[in-house]
């Protein structure tokens, strides 16, 4: 091993956002991710800032962001090069979750049986006894094996825990959780390429660009981790790495603050990023309001004009018993309806946030109150969760004061699994209620109403967000915490399931990706029949013979994206489409005439592949 007495000339810090365990005990990791963490982007930040200013003197600093839900963790390289002369390896277990602490502990030995020096931080270790006193057993057992438990934010004391630790002296336990700095004096989060390169959307990063909530929401983590006085970055800040950040190809933004429409310097930055749309730059953003962000003069409108396409909105229940239990008091029932209006009036896409399982609630009332949602208030997305007693919410606190019986598996942590008992419904019913309330929600129906009144600026993101939500609730994964194609490591499983023999994996995996194939089928053809149903005809769309003659007029070298583009310009009518559709329903492979196949077959193969070229082309079309 290198002498920790000696300063090294390099110092590799693996930034490493650990995944979690599936229920059959596999890391869950996808080909593609959807959400990229800003924890990683805002330490990476912070180690370049570090580096460029040299605070470590003659010690480099190499900063390697590892997203573990898009790739595999090096650990062979990590172990070779904790062995080199001259450098200095040191992972940094960071952003970790309630539900990825099983897994950060299990890598955090494996890391610390190889002498390398490890750190752990995130909402987990933050929270999990903030309003708990002593020492929860999972971070006893971290310090034990020699882990440095970083509790609170560090953004102000990162450059000084990095000394800390070159010198030996960083204790085991390193509480900043009160000493909240102030982030208009910090490095704003830098997104790795490598990293990006691994999400769907490639052109979107996540920037904070405020912590805190001033709400006392009896479920949220965040005010007891982070506080309820708004810390904020300064506009001018984020506005020049917008600009700096778009030359490397970054379009869209993901404001990962927990109440946006509460940073106090919210409308500097809307007409920052209006003034940089004006001048050619087609930035673009989503980001978290609350209810009452639509009675803020002028956030809405200049939320549009700053390019807003989508916001995500904790409505959390229409129960008016369920909001007074929850401590969300401001959220008014009778305002939703508005308030969705007043959003989609301006081109917006509204996403609202569902937690089913409060204690009013009964299977009858949770599907009563999704259809509601859905029909009468009209809210275009709804993302549901059961609720759970997060370890640094007023629920957990109350909950392991009363002495009331949770489950201590932290893997289950993840909004789709029932952790304590509920007054009118077994576990498995509410898991169930919350498994129907995905499919009950996004109906066809709804997603034709939904589209049809859609400002055709969106329609596109629209569609793909149900798409994708459609997607990951068939397979059974949280849409927000899901990806694009599992990938299971035969031998990285979690203490207690049997590694299986390659054969015996090889099954199971082909067993996966039949299920996967048999979603698709039902899935897309119902997807094609929304896209007919509310697609804009263009007055000069050809024939369905100019399609043919189109596609069957390409060259085979012809590459996918190029037949995307030429494809697209053959549009078909509405009468064309419903022709199509009731050929296809009439139509019975097994009893057609052989002679007559291959026309049909045609036909059909022709529409078909039109949509599906239409779905290869969304990232295209969201970039324009």
């Amino acid at each position: 091993m290198n002498d920790l007495t000696t300063p090294p000339e390099l110092l590799r810090i693996y930034l490493i956002r650990p995944s979690r365990y599936d229920d059959e005990g596999y890391v869950v990791r996808h080909w593609k991710g959807v959400i990229p963490s800003n924890t990683l982007s805002t330490l990476h930040g912070l180690n370049l800032h570090l580096d460029s200013t040299r605070a470590l003197g003659a010690t480099r600093i190499h900063s390697i962001p590892v997203d573990e839900a898009v790739e595999r963790i090096p650990l062979r390289r990590i172990f070779r090069q904790s062995r080199q002369a001259g450098t200095r390896v040191v992972v940094a277990l960071c952003g970790v979750q309630t539900n990825q602490i099983v897994r950060a502990t299990d890598l955090a030995r494996r890391f610390r049986a190889q002498g390398i020096s490890v750190m752990i931080g995130g909402f987990h270790v933050s929270g999990v006894n903030a309003l708990v006193p002593g020492m929860s057993p999972e971070i006893r057992e971290l310090i034990e094996l020699g882990v440095h438990v970083v509790r609170g934010e560090v953004d102000d004391c990162w450059g000084t825990i990095l000394q800390q630790l070159l010198a030996g002296s960083l204790p085991g336990w390193v509480d900043h959780l009160h000493a909240q700095p102030d982030l208009a004096i910090q490095p704003l989060p830098v997104a790795d390429p490598h990293t990006m390169a691994r999400f769907a959307v490639r052109d979107q990063c996540t920037i904070d660009a405020s912590r805190g909530c001033p709400f006392n929401c009896s479920f949220c983590t965040i005010i007891n981790v982070q506080g309820r006085q708004m810390r904020a970055r300064r506009p001018q800040a984020i506005l020049a790495s917008m600009r700096r950040q778009y030359a490397r190809g970054i379009r869209q933004y993901f404001f990962t603050d927990d109440n946006f429409a509460r940073h106090p310097q919210w409308e500097a930055i809307f007409d920052g990023m209006a003034a940089l749309r004006q001048s050619g730059m087609k930035v673009s953003c989503m980001m978290q309001v609350d209810t009452q962000a639509v009675r803020i003069p002028g956030f809405v409108e200049k939320a549009a004009k700053a390019g807003c396409d989508h916001v995500f909105i904790g409505l959390e229940s229409i129960n008016p018993a369920n909001l007074a239990a929850a401590g969300k008091r401001h959220n008014q029932v009778d305002d939703f309806k508005a308030m969705i209006q007043t959003w989609r009036q301006h081109g917006v896409v509204t996403q609202v946030g569902y937690i089913l399982g409060f204690p009013n609630d009964t299977p009858q009332s949770i599907a009563q109150d999704v259809r509601r949602l859905r029909d009468e208030i009209g809210v275009d997305i709804a993302t549901f969760f059961i609720l759970m007693p997060l370890p640094g919410s007023a629920d957990h606190a109350n909950a392991v004061r009363e002495g009331v019986a949770i489950d201590p598996d932290f893997n289950k942590y993840e909004s789709t699994h029932a952790l304590t008992s509920h007054p009118h419904m077994s576990t498995a019913e509410l898991e169930q209620a919350y498994r129907d309330a995905w499919s009950e929600f996004y109906s066809v129906e709804h997603m034709k109403r939904a589209l049809g009144r859609a400002d055709p600026a969106v329609y596109w993101p629209l569609f793909q967000m149900f798409l994708w939500y459609r997607n990951s609730a068939g397979q059974g994964e949280h849409p927000m915490l899901g990806g694009f194609l599992r990938r299971r490591d035969r031998k990285d499983r979690r203490a207690g399931f049997a590694v299986q023999g390659r054969l015996a994996h090889g099954l199971r995996m082909l067993r996966y990706h039949g299920r996967l194939l048999q979603l698709w089928w039902k899935m897309l053809p119902e997807m094609q029949e929304v896209w007919l149903a509310t697609r804009r005809p263009e007055p000069d769309e050809g024939r369905l013979g100019a399609i043919l003659r189109g596609m069957l007029g390409f060259r085979p070298g012809v590459v996918l994206g190029n037949l995307a583009a030429r494809v697209n310009r053959f549009r078909v009518t509405r009468q064309d489409l419903s022709a199509y559709w009731a050929s296809l329903q009439r139509f019975a492979w097994k009893r057609a005439n052989p002679l007559a196949i291959p026309a049909k077959a045609l036909r059909e193969g022709a529409l078909f592949s039109h949509f599906l070229l239409q779905l290869l082309a969304l990232g295209r079309r969201q970039g324009a």
